[in-house]
């Protein structure tokens, strides 16, 4: 009886002393977390450049020299000077092409009309002989008719009818006289009808050819012009290889301080460049900085590296 009333009790200690131990107890801390970083890719210890030049003397390094990261190791700067003299010049005649100007032929002037002639002079003077040659033939008529009736009269003196027929004689001599006047009168209206008919055709051939000349202008104009443009297209052309050539001549700089341990001439290209190697035996970090190789032996290479076995006999 005694042990079963303790039970109870002693749960309850138990349950109390639980409940005290968690309260305090620390919470449990968890460890901080790592931070992970990449290290940067090394630099390699040796580096081949390959370089192409137009002559020796663009190559800027030797074999032995120290250089430093970005320093210059070949250009091709006479190539550049003539390329860019080249240029200048190309740009200089496209200047000129593009402010030179093509005039237009003027068309041809329009002379006025020749105005048709009215013949007033001439009609007269055809009139004139008309009627001087119909009063010709009127008296020959009737001179006729009184010859025929002095003919019919007895006993008429015979030198009556002589005087009378050489009075017809000079009527028919007037006549012919008439007649050729008439005709000149005629003549003269024929002839002013062919000056004006020759005058009608040579302004017909000289608007005509003042036309041809008017088109062969022109069509040595459009010519001209297309000569023009044929002309500033090509030294456009020109002007474009020549810019594409300068871009094409790079300029080669080093990636890496170091030394030039070699320097090997490849040959001549096809183009007439000149190709070489460098091998460059890189510092450590692959940078520099000023003054850094003072006082460092010549088997010593950059910042204390000594040359790797394999790098000596070049």
């Amino acid at each position: 009886m005694k042990l079963n009333g303790l039970i109870p009790y002693v749960l309850a200690v138990v349950a109390l002393g639980g409940v005290a131990l968690a309260q305090s107890s620390p919470a449990p801390v968890s460890p901080p977390e790592q931070l992970t970083t990449t290290p940067p890719a090394a630099a390699p210890q040796r580096l081949t450049i390959n370089v192409t030049v137009a002559d020796p003397e663009d190559l800027k390094v030797a074999e032995g020299d120290r250089i430093d990261v970005g320093q210059l190791i070949a250009d091709r700067g006479q190539e550049k000077r003539q390329l860019e003299a080249q240029e200048a010049q190309l740009k200089l005649s496209l200047q000129r092409l593009q402010s030179s100007t093509t005039t237009a032929p003027l068309p041809p002037a329009q002379p006025p009309a020749i105005a048709s002639p009215t013949y007033l002079e001439q009609e007269a003077a055809i009139d004139r002989a008309k009627a001087t040659v119909d009063l010709a033939e009127l008296a020959i008529a009737n001179k006729q008719q009184e010859l025929t009736y002095l003919a019919e009269l007895p006993h008429l003196d015979p030198l009556v009818m002589e005087h009378e027929q050489a009075k017809l004689a000079e009527l028919q001599r007037n006549h012919t006289a008439a007649v050729r006047e008439y005709q000149l009168a005629m003549g003269k209206r024929s002839t002013a009808e062919y000056q004006h008919s020759v005058t009608v055709a040579a302004d017909v051939t000289s608007r005509n050819q003042a036309v041809m000349d008017y088109q062969n202008q022109w069509a040595e104009y459009e010519q001209r012009l297309r000569d023009k443009n044929y002309q500033i297209s090509q030294t456009q052309l020109q002007l474009d290889e020549v810019d594409y050539a300068i871009t094409k001549l790079a300029v080669v700089r080093s990636p890496y301080a170091g030394r030039i341990r070699r320097v090997q001439w490849l040959g001549q290209n096809p183009d007439g460049s000149l190709g070489v190697e460098l091998t460059l035996l890189i510092r450590d970090g692959g940078s520099t900085v000023s003054g850094q190789l003072d006082g460092v032996p010549g088997d010593v290479d950059g910042s204390g590296d000594f040359e790797q076995p394999g790098d000596t006999g070049y």
